[in-house]
């Protein structure tokens, strides 16, 4: 019978050659994730082969179970769209990106958010054409559309026009958690254990770094300095006059050092306008962290009751919050007790769960309205 061999998958690698973000930190955790759940789950391995497909020059992955197909022609979006659609042309392909061969229906594509639509001044001009391009084109034909958030499934349905099933997942945090030798980071970067708030991200606007800077050009006599991992030029700030001695611009710092920071910060602060998940905020709260949030897009969504808000327009309340987070030491504590119910919700083992279940209820319903019998 046609359905008794196991369902190919096969995962785009495509993401393993470019620079990471949020979303290739997403693809790299979901997949050895995915790897570690067919580790631990026979019945799974017998239902499905799973290989990973990538191109020239695309580093190895510690996988046990998942293969690795080099794909050695072509690169870049032409190896996406003739190489890869070639490779998994009998397989169901799993994409960790908004991006995949426009040609192949057996498919999941990953839209993270609708940063492109909402803050377009972000990107390029060319990268937002043909993102449109793509997702115009791959929004009704891919058997599954996939995302990281409710609010994220939303905005997603009203800025790019779909009206069909959005599955959600979520993200993790494991691969943040601090290890090894932490006094040596805390050297490196000229910082005193739990005598700093970090904040994490780039110099895109959606980070509203520049509210950051209002808030310390306010803080008269504040004790803590704000580290900014991932930012170097002061331009994050976008004009504000921030005080020296309150500022540490670390730039790109490597995920031991990350998951180091996190431990010994005093508190996250987390003030974007417009995230898709808000990684940093399940980062810190793995590694004991309280996080200071603004209260908009998804955030609210992912910290729950585990975070100590602020508007993110409104620089007197972000004021508001930094003092009261240096003020109240029972805070501290209480938001690291509600943390935990959060962490157990947000990981990349129940995202390769919900994944899997995905893919396989899918290839049910393709098999079913073919007329196949159903899989045991």
């Amino acid at each position: 019978m046609r359905n008794a061999e196991p369902l190919r998958i096969v995962f785009n690698g495509r993401f393993l050659t470019q620079v990471q973000t949020g979303v290739q930190r997403y693809a790299r955790e979901t997949l050895m994730a995915f790897d570690a759940l067919l580790v631990r789950r026979a019945d799974l391995r017998s239902r499905v082969h799973a290989q990973l497909a990538v191109p020239a020059g695309a580093p190895p992955l510690p996988l046990q179970q998942i293969e690795t197909k080099t794909l050695a022609h072509l690169s870049g979006h032409l190896w996406e769209q003739m190489s890869l659609a070639w490779f998994a042309r009998d397989a169901f392909l799993v994409n960790f990106n908004y991006s995949g061969p426009i040609i192949k229906r057996r498919q999941l594509i990953t839209l993270h958010d609708a940063t492109v639509a909402v803050s377009p001044e972000t990107f390029s001009w060319a990268y937002r054409a043909l993102h449109r391009a793509l997702i115009h084109v791959l929004r009704h034909r891919t058997a599954v559309l996939m995302t990281v958030s409710t609010f994220s499934r939303g905005e997603i349905a009203h800025h790019f026009g779909i009206d069909r099933h959005i599955v959600v997942g979520r993200e993790g945090w494991e691969h943040a958690k601090a290890r090894g030798d932490d006094q040596a980071t805390l050297v490196k970067y000229g910082l005193a254990s739990g005598e700093y708030v970090l904040a994490v991200g780039s110099m895109k606007p959606n980070k509203n770094f520049h509210l950051l800077g209002q808030a310390l050009q306010r803080l008269g006599g504040y004790r803590w300095p704000i580290a900014i991992a991932g930012a170097r030029d002061t331009r994050v700030f976008r004009g504000a006059q921030v005080p020296a001695d309150l500022v540490r611009l670390l730039g790109f710092v490597s995920d031991a050092e990350l998951g180091h920071l996190y431990r010994h910060a005093a508190w996250l602060v987390l003030p974007s306008l417009y995230e898709g998940f808000g990684l940093p905020a399940v980062e810190a709260m793995g590694n004991g962290c309280p996080v200071l949030a603004a209260r908009a897009a998804s955030i609210p969504e992912v910290c729950g009751d585990a975070a100590l808000y602020f508007d993110p327009h409104d620089v007197d309340s972000l004021v508001a919050a930094l003092k009261e987070a240096a003020s109240n030491p029972h805070l501290r504590n209480d938001l690291n007790r509600r943390a935990q119910a959060r962490l157990a919700i947000h990981s990349w083992h129940a995202n390769a769960e919900l994944l899997a279940a995905a893919v396989l209820d899918s290839h049910v319903a393709v098999a079913a309205s073919a007329g196949w019998p159903r899989q045991a």
